[in-house]
């Protein structure tokens, strides 16, 4: 197998055509604080988890997040196809802290370092 040298290493997003980055941007925010960087295309998949995980099969990174209808998954390539590794519904209801967290645990996918909780009744406002 070749090495290509051009590859950037990145979480890769896949998000339905439908859907507006905006929706995600604090899933954004919480890569960014944790220096992961990450690319954004914009595809056709009937749910988040299918997006999430071809996603994160061609990331260099094996880590993908999907955004389709309103619903999130964040996967990791030894995965099942049909198991994220977290998902939240309603994205455009939820509240940005959790979302932010989100956004971050799949950093930390990357990273191998211990998951914020993404359970709204334990976020701290």
């Amino acid at each position: 197998m070749e090495l290509d040298l051009n590859v950037r290493p990145m979480v890769l997003i896949y998000l339905s055509k439908s859907v507006s980055i905006e929706d995600i941007q604090y899933v954004l925010y919480g890569l960014e604080e944790e220096k992961i960087p990450f690319s954004i295309e914009q595809k056709e998949f009937s749910t988040a988890t299918k997006a999430a995980y071809v996603a994160a099969n061609t990331s260099s990174l094996n880590v993908g997040i999907g955004y389709v209808n309103n619903e999130a998954a964040l996967h990791y390539k030894n995965l099942a196809p049909e198991t994220p590794y977290q998902s939240i519904q309603r994205v455009v209801t939820c509240p940005p802290l959790v979302l932010k967290s989100f956004g971050g645990n799949a950093a930390r996918l990357v990273k191998g370092v211990p998951f914020k909780s993404i359970d709204p009744m334990e976020v701290k406002l």
